[in-house]
């Protein structure tokens, strides 16, 4: 992985942290579990898809 996404990635996971209300913090870790997610789900499926059409 490039070291400046890393880096961006570490930003905000660090100011998150300094978040001191929990509720917020648990909402923002929560909804950047669930974007995450999404995204491995539709890399996965354009993985298949690629797949798919070498197999052709």
């Amino acid at each position: 992985m490039d070291n400046n996404y890393k880096q961006r990635i570490d930003q905000i996971l660090n100011e998150v942290g300094l978040i001191n209300d929990l509720n917020i913090k648990y909402d923002i870790l929560t909804y950047m579990e669930q974007q995450a997610g999404f995204m491995l789900w539709q890399i996965e499926e354009e993985k298949h898809i690629d797949n798919d059409t070498q197999n052709l």
